[in-house]
């Protein structure tokens, strides 16, 4: 696979996902992705994309400021 921003080499990786709602801030260990060797750049395939947004509707409405969480563990 190659890097849609300098076309650089991905090579499968582990990332922090991190996506502010405004009130709270949920942050996603160890998620699985595909990294570019040469610029970093990081993108998911479908399942661990889909994955991220259903771990990020669990927890919006049930923490207060921030949340978080290893992505194997609550991927499972």
């Amino acid at each position: 696979m190659t890097c849609f921003f300098c076309r650089g080499k991905k090579e499968n990786g582990l990332t922090i996902d991190v996506t502010d709602l405004g009130s709270c801030i949920v942050i996603v260990r160890e998620v699985p992705c595909y990294k570019c060797a040469q610029c970093g750049e990081t993108t998911f395939d479908l399942i661990v994309g889909e994955r991220l947004e259903q771990i990020v509707d669990a927890l919006k409405d049930s923490i207060s400021e921030i949340a978080v969480v290893q992505y194997s563990s609550v991927a499972a």
